[in-house]
């Protein structure tokens, strides 16, 4: 108002500084947001006072029904454009709508928006980040980011991997275990939440159980947001690569032949779960096949999973130094505090089960190392004897190779008079020092 004298013509040029400022953010997510919105606003009012001789003469002429800006585009229209806007903050969840009506209606700096939501900043600059996603996803504004997310990473030169997986030791803690709020999707260790970003390996040991080799590196990206059956949830993009030198390791379940594949899965958070939406895979003959929570058996495999993990001694140790569960054990649980040394890095954590709750010679089980902030550093997984129906060489045809033959020097742990044989181990970048 002070900059224009104009009472009358302040709210169009508000209208269309807000429109612009929502065009702006198509193709940038300003770093000082507050300070940017008050040079639009600037120049909108240069604009305005250097155009108002034009605007008088349009209003004196009723040939035009309505007033044309700089752009060709009629005011009301711009008008109807911002309510959208607004409108889309209603379409939002109720943290980030909060942040997004404080920082763009009422003005409120991050910090000043941290105070009123009792939360630190980061959070807030968290909540607004997936607010714009949200309302762009709600009016059809699209962005390249997702197709640059994973790229970007890729040629920066990132650290790789140790080729050989580092010594491990894990000793059971005496102070007292915590509960844990876990939101990562199991057991893929990313957080269904647009910006998060994780890179883990895989190591398998030789036959003879002296050396254990990287086999695969991953890196996830929860690039953006998106809708699956009407649910709002995250896309996730996954890059997996596969290592040449397998000799003296057993086959994985992938394609031999393939050395790369790029799978986007979907995920979401509620108040107590992490679920599963969707998941995209590459066929052994390079076709998508698209699997969402509505199709038949989905939640077999993916489904979800609490975020509340806890350690109420499902487990109880038996003379032969085998396990039995409770039978109010869910299928995730913790149990025990642990040290976990890897290579010259410690790690407080809760031993996380999952046990499949039709146990079996034929099921599987992961015992995973989860920090107090949730996340994994260490992921075990462990097959039942007989799982996956592995036969012979053909010398014995039909007569099934069990995994106590295959890994013969590996771990092996009995619970409910099942025994599971240590398979492979995951380990996260935090848990390699390749991420803080």
């Amino acid at each position: 108002r002070d900059r224009i004298g104009a009472v009358d013509a302040v709210e169009d040029v508000l209208q269309e500084t807000l429109v612009h400022a929502w065009s702006g953010l198509r193709d940038r997510s300003p770093r000082h947001v507050r300070a940017w919105l008050y040079q639009v606003a600037r120049n909108r009012c240069a604009d305005f006072l250097r155009s108002a001789q034009r605007r008088e003469r349009f209003v004196e002429s009723e040939d035009l029904a309505t007033i044309i800006n700089r752009f060709g585009v009629p005011v009301a229209r711009q008008r109807r454009a911002a309510e959208d806007v607004v409108d889309a903050f209603d379409h939002v969840p109720e943290k980030e709508r909060a942040a997004l009506r404080s920082f763009y209606l009422d003005g409120l700096s991050i910090a000043e928006i941290a105070v009123r939501h009792r939360c630190p900043p980061g959070t807030i600059k968290r909540r607004l980040s997936h607010g714009r996603d949200m309302v762009r996803t709600e009016l059809g504004v699209t962005t390249n980011r997702r197709s640059t997310a994973m790229s970007a990473e890729s040629r920066t030169g990132k650290e790789t991997f140790p080729g050989i997986r580092p010594d491990i030791s894990i000793e059971q803690n005496t102070g007292t275990p915590f509960s844990i709020d876990f939101r990562e999707l199991a057991w893929w260790f990313i957080v269904p939440e647009v910006g998060d970003r994780v890179r883990w390996a895989d190591y398998e040991p030789t036959r003879d159980g002296t050396v254990w080799r990287l086999t695969e590196d991953k890196t996830a990206a929860a690039s953006r947001c998106a809708i699956i059956h009407g649910r709002q949830c995250v896309e996730i993009e996954i890059e997996e690569h596969r290592h040449q030198d397998r000799e003296g390791l057993l086959p994985l379940n992938h394609d031999p032949e393939k050395t790369a594949r790029h799978t986007r899965f979907w995920g979401c958070l509620t108040e107590t779960e992490v679920h599963w939406l969707a998941v995209e895979s590459m066929k052994s003959d390079g076709t998508r096949e698209l699997l969402t929570c509505l199709d038949e058996d989905f939640g077999w495999d993916w489904g979800m999973s609490p975020r509340l993990v806890e350690d109420k001694d499902y487990l109880t140790e038996q003379p032969d130094g085998s396990l039995a569960k409770n039978t109010d054990a869910p299928q995730v649980f913790s149990h025990g505090l642990y040290t976990v040394r890897i290579g010259d890095r410690a790690f407080e954590c809760m031993r996380v089960f999952d046990i499949d709750e039709d146990a079996s010679e034929r099921a599987v089980l992961v015992m995973a190392f989860v920090t107090r902030a949730g996340r994994t550093v260490l992921f075990r997984r462990y097959n039942g004897n007989l799982w996956g129906k592995r036969e012979k060489p053909p010398h014995s045809w039909g007569v099934e190779m069990t995994w106590e033959e295959d890994l013969p020097h590996t771990d092996r742990l009995v619970i409910d008079g099942v025994k599971y044989v240590h398979h492979y181990d995951s380990l996260t970048d935090v848990a390699c020092g390749l991420r803080a």
